[in-house]
């Protein structure tokens, strides 16, 4: 109920209020809400809760009259300050049929004592509901012409804070928050007093200073005859709407930010990077990811999703072999990596997956570098470096290829070994450089005089191999070795000398003398064996008549168990020299064997031990041996250092073999800081590498180190040096033998060093024979080195008298061109 104050013409007040509500007209006024018993002005009786008008003239002029009053003292009411509210002038005919004309302000009085009819009263108390849903909802204010606040209900003055009496004729910006510029405001006068409806949020300030947001909208007021005559404003509460818009602009910022941060972490790395959605669309890619593919796409035509870092589709590339089946699949798991190449020279390895959201991720990683040093690795694993041939662990690869083959030109292939006649006389005379130029001379003869679908090998030293196809006789064998034989034998520029080489040739054929790659090598062996025998420089196929030199090999088998039985075979200790300090570091203990009269070559009396199944006795003799020099050399005070033993894989693969070499250590009082094992790249690379590889963690973890012997002439990978427990590379001879004069032999060289060094691991070079090898692996970095440089492989004796003599003898030497001559 809107109410306000009413000047009392008759001394008495009154409440006023409507009566009717069927009126073929209405006029909205100003009207006030009073108390008493009522007056009468002119005709007009006002009683409780209702006011008319009633005329029994015909015409207006007594409504006119009455009305004007009665607005005139609606007006003098604002001068009181009081709460003017709203009402509704109705006309009526009465019972006679003459005009009744009422002020409605939501009550229903009978007239003259006459009762309202349902209707009547029901329209009043609706519009009443109205009012009161409407005030309680809303805030409502009503200004005049001027902003001056004429009339607020209860919610402006809860939010406001505000009393009534403070803010009724007071002006509106009363509320003002400051947080609007006075442009703001002037287009809102602007569109209010041109006559039309402004709606808008501001944010005006409560008594207390608090700010809080409202909905509003202001409605200009007219009088009967149209003119303005002041504002309605009604306004919602909407400072929660505000805070949470506040808040979320804050967080879109900070989202804002973090998107920003994204984007340039994608493009700044290096792999690329590209995702499509659940439905296989493109979504995004990266930087990198053009850069690996660089054209343009075709065929498919996904239309790109205008997300993060999406670009346009014309870059995309061709994808059509970059989707995995998984694509469509649900899996969440990481794919296995996979390796596609791009270019000639350029690697990518893939990696796919589904992410929780159903996104396909595809992570590309440039691997070409990698590639190219595992294809450098690979090469050199596989090649001969001084001669571009294929090496031994490529040859035997072949051999096992062919003997398992069915197709019918591998089923028919012979092996030949060719073996240099007198080259140690050529090193003597020419030098290494000379040797070398041999070889490779020897090397291109060797692969002109035979198809191109053959294969070429060097084995090691000056013996090579060669594998022929599709061979149905021995006679073409022959015929090949003729013309080799004549190739070989012309002669040979070295330097300003001249040489005529010439070669011993040992052939077997498959599947006559062997079926396994081990028997066809060891039996073309023999053949070589008999031919070097027979006079050399000429070729020998095996054949039955051999056997006498397979007896021979049988009764040296048997001679070499009674050695075994009664401890005849003896150990050389051949130093090992620290080249950061100058100075003894240990010894490897080899193998020797006196026959009678005869010693035999440790090649011959090690192929004899393996091939009879005696390796694992002979090397518990030598361990046996070497560890009771050693501890007798420690007694004496002499500073042995370590010591250092072959083991074969048919050693390590023993259960028994760990704990065997651990007693015998315990018996001789040596610790295991004092003891290596040196195991050769076939050694790892055997089928029961599992079982090597764990006893050689079960000897690592007792103290013992492990070195890998002749370390690059193999096929180890790095693979391998991450999966066994090595300490130490033993850089090959061959290696050390070329590495002041050829090129690759020296990059090997330091190659190996700076491996070693960045997997933790340190280097001994074997075969150092002159002073300048000496100082230039010193320069690289080298830790180890031994060779006949320091000496040649002696007795227990000799080393002691070694080790007497170079305590404290031994100069230091310094990794540069300016150390001080080895005294040898």
């Amino acid at each position: 109920m809107w109410r306000s104050s009413l000047s009392d013409f008759g001394g008495n007040r009154n409440y006023c209020n409507s009566v009717t509500k069927n009126s073929p007209f209405i006029y909205t006024v100003p009207y006030i809400q009073n108390t008493g018993a009522g007056f009468l002005l002119e005709r007009c009786r006002f009683r409780h809760s209702h006011a008319q008008i009633t005329s029994r003239k015909k015409g207006e002029a007594v409504w006119q009259c009455a009305f004007a009053r009665l607005l005139a003292a609606a007006r003098s009411s604002r001068r009181d300050n009081r709460f003017v509210g709203l009402g509704e002038v109705r006309m009526t005919r009465g019972r006679d049929h003459e005009p009744v004309y009422g002020l409605e302000t939501g009550a229903a009085t009978p007239v003259s004592g006459r009762p309202h009819t349902g209707d009547e009263q029901t329209g009043g108390d609706e519009f009443r509901a109205y009012k009161e849903a409407l005030s309680n909802a809303a805030i409502v204010a009503k200004t005049d012409l001027r902003g001056r606040i004429v009339d607020v209900n209860r919610q402006f003055c809860l939010i406001s804070e505000y009393d009534p009496e403070e803010l009724i004729g007071r002006p509106h910006s009363v509320v003002n928050s400051g947080f609007h510029s006075r442009e703001f405001f002037r287009n809102l006068w602007a569109v209010i007093s041109a006559g039309a409806i402004w709606r808008g949020d501001i944010c005006n300030r409560a008594k207390s200073g608090r700010h809080y947001w409202v909905d509003t909208t202001i409605v200009p007021l007219r009088e009967p005859e149209g003119r303005m005559s002041g504002y309605l404003s009604i306004r919602f509460d909407v400072t929660d709407r505000k805070l949470a818009e506040a808040e979320l602009v804050k967080e879109l910022g900070r989202r804002e930010v973090a998107e920003d941060l994204l984007r340039d972490i994608v493009e700044a790395v290096p792999s690329g990077i590209v995702t499509f959605g659940p439905d296989g669309n493109f979504q995004f890619s990266n930087r990198a990811f053009h850069e690996f593919y660089g054209s343009a796409p075709k065929g498919k035509g996904h239309a790109p999703h205008r997300g993060l870092l999406s670009v346009p589709i014309e870059r995309l590339p061709e994808l059509d072999d970059m989707w995995p089946s998984l694509r469509k699949e649900d899996s969440r798991r990481v794919t296995k990596p996979y390796i596609r190449q791009l270019g000639a020279d350029q690697w990518v390895q893939i990696s796919n997956r589904r992410s929780t959201s159903g996104n396909f991720v595809s992570v590309q990683t440039d691997i070409s570098g990698l590639k190219r040093a595992e294809l450098q690795i690979k090469y050199q694993a596989e090649k001969d470096a001084l001669t571009g041939l294929s090496n031994r662990s490529a040859l035997l690869r072949r051999l096992k290829r062919y003997a398992q083959s069915r197709s019918g030109k591998d089923r028919k292939f012979a092996l030949m070994l060719v073996d240099l006649d007198d080259f140690k006389a050529v090193n003597d005379r020419h030098g290494h450089d000379g040797g070398d130029t041999l070889l490779q001379i020897v090397a291109q003869r060797i692969r002109s005089s035979v198809r191109k679908t053959d294969m070429v090998a060097r084995l090691g030293g000056d013996e090579f191999a060669i594998l022929l196809r599709d061979v149905e006789h021995q006679r073409d064998v022959s015929e090949v070795a003729k013309g080799l034989l004549e190739s070989l034998g012309q002669p040979a520029r070295l330097g300003r000398r001249t040489v005529v080489p010439s070669g011993s040739i040992g052939a077997s054929l498959f599947p006559r003398d062997g079926e396994s790659p081990k028997e066809l090598l060891k039996n073309a062996d023999l053949a070589l064996y008999q031919a070097k025998s027979a006079g050399r420089n000429r070729c020998t196929v095996y054949s039955s008549s051999m056997r006498r030199e397979r007896q021979r090999r049988e009764r040296l088998v048997e001679k070499l168990r009674e050695a075994i039985s009664s401890d005849g075979l003896t150990v050389a200790l051949q130093p090992q020299n620290d080249v950061r300090f100058g100075r003894h570091h240990g010894f490897e203990a080899l193998v020797r064997w006196k026959s009678g009269r005869r010693d035999i070559p440790p090649p011959e009396l090690i192929s004899v031990a393996e091939e009879a199944g005696l390796i694992c006795e002979v090397g518990y003799q030598v361990i046996d041996k070497g560890l009771a020099a050693l501890a007798c050399l420690k007694r004496d005070n002499l500073q042995p250092g370590t010591i250092a033993f072959n083991v074969s894989s048919a050693q390590l693969l023993q259960p028994e073999f760990a704990g065997r070499l651990l007693e015998l250590m315990h018996r001789h009082g040596v610790e295991g800081v004092d003891v290596e094992i040196e195991v050769t790249e076939n050694v790892i690379l055997d089928r029961s590498a599992d079982g090597i590889a764990l006893s050689l963690r079960e000897l690592h973890a007792a103290g013992i180190s492990v070195a890998l012997d002749d370390f690059g002439t193999g096929y180890a990978s790095l693979i391998h040096l991450k999966r066994f427990p090595i300490d130490r590379l033993k850089i090959d001879r061959s290696f050390i033998t070329g590495m002041l004069d050829g090129k690759n032999d020296g990059i090997i060289v330091r190659t190996i060093i700076s491996l070693a060094h960045s997997l933790g691991f340190t280097v001994v070079a074997e075969g150092v024979e002159t002073p300048a090898q000496y100082r230039e692996l010193s320069n690289l970095g080298c830790d180890f080195v031994q060779g006949y440089l320091l000496a040649q492989p002696m007795n227990e004796a000799s080393a002691r008298e070694y080790l007497a003599e170079q305590q404290g003898s031994w100069p230091s030497l310094h990794r540069d061109h300016g150390s001080p001559e080895l005294p040898i």
